[in-house]
């Protein structure tokens, strides 16, 4: 088909027509997704940080900013407006978007708020509720075989909130970081320790 179309003293200028057009395609898609462009959704606003922050170090407006991406590049969970008084139950790098994973709640005392999703092992709680916080983790034994261990990352975490999609509980410091990690590896399971 192609030799057909193309055959005779015109086919040069057809070529070219023809090349222009594909490119011109070309163009316009990779351009369409550098913009962001419906095939991605939407521009949605998320707060995204400026510089690094610290596991425990308070989130504002100081070390974040807001900013518009398409909704179909966005992690999930992610923020698209701060409380106040939130802080960092992870690490958070300079132009990452700030997710519930790694955003803490209020400071309590010496304690830090630590959403737990409610997609892992939660019995019934109540705000007052002492629970323990316990992460499973794939491990390989001296023959390397894959098995499974349980540790206990924290104790008598004080629950502050219960909602449909997740329970926040209070930790200390040193516990912040090794909850933090097992809530964004989604294997924690709570133990209710005490009924207040």
């Amino acid at each position: 088909m192609w030799a057909r179309l193309f055959k005779g003293p015109r086919s040069y200028p057809m070529i070219v027509a023809a090349a222009a057009a594909v490119t011109g395609l070309v163009v316009a898609a990779v351009a369409g997704l550098a913009g962001g462009g419906d095939s991605l959704g939407k521009h949605t606003a998320v707060v995204v940080a400026t510089q690094a922050i610290t596991p425990g170090e308070p989130i504002d407006a100081s070390n974040t900013e807001v900013r518009q991406y398409p909704a179909l590049t966005l992690p999930e969970g992610s923020v698209s407006a701060l409380g106040g008084g939130e802080v960092a139950s992870a690490g958070i790098f300079p132009g990452d978007v700030v997710t519930t994973a790694r955003l803490g709640g209020l400071q309590i005392g010496n304690r830090t708020e630590v959403a737990i999703p409610a997609h892992t092992a939660l019995p019934s709680l109540e705000p007052g509720d002492l629970v323990d916080v316990l992460v499973t983790l794939e491990v390989a034994n001296g023959l390397g075989n894959p098995s499974q261990a349980t540790l206990v990352v924290a104790t008598d975490a004080l629950v502050t909130h219960t909602a449909d999609t997740a329970v926040t509980i209070a930790v200390t410091s040193q516990e912040l970081l090794p909850v933090a990690s097992a809530v964004i590896q989604g294997s924690i399971t709570l133990a209710l320790v005490e009924r207040r």
